[in-house]
């Protein structure tokens, strides 16, 4: 990707303070002002921060809007940094979408994320996204094992559940890792069966699902959810909004 695009960009990485280092850089190269930029001194790069437990709501983002309308002070562009973008609720992420689909010129955006499919995805296929693939989960084989049982137990309602419902008592990282294998490994069997009806439903269940649990919803309810099997069509989606 052209480090001068004006596409709006997601790290994704697990050390908030990296990803940081990596948002001014690359503000640095939209602004051209690596000095004052790097120093956290540039006045056209306004950092949203609310902490990593906080939910980003949609007034948060109308500030941003606001501000953006307003023309860069000492620079040709404006940055925009919104740390622990999973944590907007989806108000803020469809207000910040409408941003992204007609931005003012000028305007440039980093969200920073340990989790990028926690993002709508109508937000993502606006973004370019760069992960940070030196910070290892530690538990890839398993959140993999994992995966795998679960996709393979999809036609079967018992055995799906049983999986489900397995995962009910694990924490909430290692429930998210988990979410992301299973999204993982439906896209691979996808690509080497087709999109069968079955994996199709579940990659949608389990796109949803990972924005919910960001947003605190409860492990054993997203396993619920989980456990239904998607043979009763838009079951899966009215769950979802529940949770």
């Amino acid at each position: 990707m052209n480090s001068r695009s004006s596409s709006p960009v997601i790290l994704e990485g697990d050390d908030p303070a990296a990803l940081r280092r990596e948002a001014l850089k690359l503000a640095a190269v939209w602004l051209w002002d690596e000095r004052k930029v790097l120093a956290g001194l540039h006045v056209d790069v306004s950092e949203l921060d609310n902490g990593p437990d906080a939910v980003i709501k949609v007034d948060d983002i109308r500030a941003i809007r606001r501000d953006s309308l307003l023309r860069p002070f000492d620079s040709e562009a404006k940055a925009y940094i919104i740390h622990h973008a999973h944590r907007m609720n989806g108000n803020a992420q469809n207000a910040l979408l409408r941003i992204l689909e007609e931005p003012p010129p000028y305007v440039r955006f980093a969200l920073l994320t340990r989790n990028a499919e926690a993002l709508l995805p109508t937000v993502r296929s606006r973004c370019a996204v760069r992960r940070n693939r030196e910070q290892g989960t530690g538990n890839n084989e398993q959140e993999t094992d994992r995966a795998a049982a679960f996709i393979d137990a999809l036609d079967d309602p018992w055995r799906r559940a049983a999986v489900a419902f397995s995962w009910e008592k694990v924490s909430r990282d290692t429930l998210r890792n988990t979410l992301n294998a299973v999204l993982a490994c439906l896209r691979d069997r996808c690509l080497r069966d087709g999109p069968r009806p079955m994996y199709t439903e579940t990659l949608d269940t389990v796109s949803r699902l990972l924005p919910a649990l960001e947003l605190n919803a409860s492990p054993g309810s997203v396993c619920g959810v989980l456990a239904v099997s998607p043979a009763g069509g838009g079951e899966d989606r009215n769950d979802t909004k529940e949770i």
